[in-house]
């Protein structure tokens, strides 16, 4: 068993939805850092893009998964301790791994490099070479390798029965419906009675017992007559620190410290670790016949399964992860389901929710979503009531729906897509080469190569740095030309005009029912204007709202004159103050 078969208990199906056209657009990195705490988004998508899946099986098994963790909180803490217990068994193994050279150490060799170490010193008290015998000693550190091989492989084994236990003792009895959880409990009840968990437990405590550790070393410093140091030498091994007096106090006076706990980082590179490695070497030839009872005996507990729990380790990442990102949904008031898989719409939801304004602020307005394959959707409505938000809450729910996670809304159903594509208005290019248009258009071409009939495409007011009449033609001709290829596209715009050209189009191509007009509603009165942020079918309203979302931050000519008056200026229109006022003479802060 392995992370690939949680993961993919029907085969591999990994990274079969691109999204690297629309992941800025569609806010997709902060939604992955909300999905992943502690990572950033760039790191969050990293990890969570090979998981995308348009394989039904594996979507609805997750699903399965990610819900019965949500009901079982505990069990979701037992497998997030486990993780935290795998980062320090990867450690453990990669110790190991690094130092099997301390194998090649025999009590053979013990006796015969006593026998070479007494000549060394010799000949280092006589011919003074003592940085050639530091160098020669340092690239044959069989002996720094052989202590820290044991010291991991220690780690190593204990990790993985601890692991085992963990995992079995918190899965133990449980009703679990989840196949995946099914197969990780009978896999970790099996593999503590073949490795026998607890005895090896037994065996590593006592080991631990004879050994009782390494705290610190001492180390004879030789001098020369110019107070040069012209010699190393581990004079002595200890169990604990060594106490440290403070600086102006003796040794027992009320300054005394415990340990040396503040001293300077011993360097890991350069020439510095020549010098680790000598006195780490002479540390572990010190004690190399406890070492090597040690070692011998911890290399026969059985450590096999270290390596499928290591591989575990994603897979757990993922489905507490997802099982947390979903309790916190329901904790916010949120409906949650598991989304039907089908080919019946490319998306649907009723009342569904933005991901990550329910998990970061007030519940928002839910909204309904109803997407055909190959259908086109013109949304139309007032700035800020909520349009561009709705075109993220499509993508978003499309893209945690084939992650196979939960989502934010009543009931839902999709038809997975092989990409994800956006079109959003762009700004100048920095270098100021390229225009806004022109930025489009070039994305736009990049696009086309991309999409397929199993692609969705969101749109978000483009072509709107051209003349409106050119603007919208450009964007009515790309709608009749994306449906009839058959790519699911939505197109949020306030050419409100483009819609009587819209009908024609798609009427001349026979695909008058792939067409729809949507409107984000909003309310004006006395008060100014009201959003609902309620989406419905409707053709496009003939005002766009635009001098009612002006008129509330100010700029209209009556709230204008009134400001102007209230600085002491009487504006006549025939007065010279409204002259200079038409001429831009007046300024704002005079």
């Amino acid at each position: 068993m392995t992370g690939t078969t949680l993961l993919w208990p029907n085969g591999d199906h990994s990274g079969e939805m691109d999204i690297s056209l629309s992941q800025q657009d569609l806010e997709l990195e902060r939604l992955g850092a909300l999905l992943l705490p502690g990572r950033n988004g760039e790191e969050a998508l990293s990890f969570l893009n090979p998981m995308l899946t348009r394989d039904p099986e594996t979507i609805a098994i997750r699903q399965q998964t990610i819900a019965e963790l949500l009901d079982n909180a505990e069990l979701t803490e037992t497998l997030k301790r486990l993780t935290e217990r795998l980062a320090e068994l990867e450690l453990a193994v990669k110790g190991v791994q690094d130092n099997m050279g301390g194998l090649r150490v025999s009590r053979v060799d013990a006796a015969m490099d006593g026998v070479k170490k007494a000549v060394l010193k010799l000949e280092k008290n006589l011919s003074k070479q003592g940085a050639d015998i530091l160098e020669e000693n340092a690239s044959d550190n069989r002996y720094a390798q052989l202590l820290r091989l044991t010291m991991f492989r220690k780690r190593q084994a204990r990790g993985t029965a601890e692991a085992l236990c963990l995992l079995r003792d918190g899965m133990a009895k449980l009703p679990l419906q989840s196949p995946v959880l099914r197969t990780l409990r009978d896999w970790a009840e099996e593999n503590c009675r073949s490795g026998n968990a607890e005895h090896m437990l037994a065996v590593l405590d006592g080991l631990d017992r004879d050994w009782k550790g390494l705290g610190s070393f001492a180390i004879d410093v030789c001098m020369d007559g110019h107070m040069g140091i012209v010699g190393l030498e581990v004079a002595e091994t200890r169990e604990e620190s060594y106490p440290r007096p403070g600086m102006f106090a003796g040794a027992g006076a009320e300054g005394e410290r415990s340990g040396i706990t503040n001293g300077f980082a011993f360097p890991q590179n350069g020439s510095a670790t020549l010098f680790q490695e000598y006195l780490l070497s002479e540390v572990g030839y010190e004690l190399r016949t406890t070492l090597t009872k040690q070692r011998e005996a911890v290399w026969k507990l059985p450590v096999d399964a270290s390596e499928t729990l290591l591989s575990l380790r994603d897979a757990l990442l993922f489905y507490t992860a997802a099982a947390d990102f979903a309790r916190k949904l329901r904790e916010k008031g949120a409906p949650l389901c598991s989304p039907a898989v089908g080919a019946e719409r490319v998306l649907s939801a009723k009342k569904a929710y933005l991901p990550e304004q329910t998990c970061t602020g007030l519940l928002p307005v839910p909204n309904d979503i109803d997407l055909a394959p190959g259908g086109s959707i013109l949304v139309t409505g007032p700035n800020s009531s909520g349009k561009t938000c709705w075109l993220i809450l499509c993508g978003q729910l499309l893209f945690l729906a084939q992650l196979g996670l939960l989502l934010p809304a009543q009931e839902a159903s999709f038809a997975p897509r092989d990409a994800l594509l956006t079109l959003f208005a762009a700004g100048e290019s920095e270098t100021g080469a390229d225009s806004r248009m022109g930025l489009e258009v070039q994305r736009l071409g990049v696009l086309r190569q991309q999409m397929t009939a199993d692609s969705l495409m969101l749109l978000n007011e483009p072509m709107t740095s051209t003349s409106a009449k050119e603007g919208g033609d450009i964007c009515a001709d790309l709608l009749a030309s994306l449906s009839e290829k058959q790519v699911t596209n939505i197109l949020v715009t306030h050419f409100n005009h483009i819609w009587p050209r819209l009908q024609e189009l798609f009427a001349e191509k026979r695909i008058s029912g792939q067409l729809k007009s949507m409107v984000m509603t909003a309310e004006t009165g006395a008060e100014g204007i009201r959003y609902l942020y309620q989406l419905r079918e409707a053709p496009p309203p003939p005002d766009s709202h635009a001098r009612a979302v002006a008129a509330k931050a100010g700029v209209s000519l009556p709230e204008m004159l009134k400001q102007l008056q209230e600085r002491g200026l009487d504006v006549h229109m025939d007065g010279q103050e409204w002259q200079k006022v038409g001429m831009g003479l007046f300024r704002a802060d005079s």
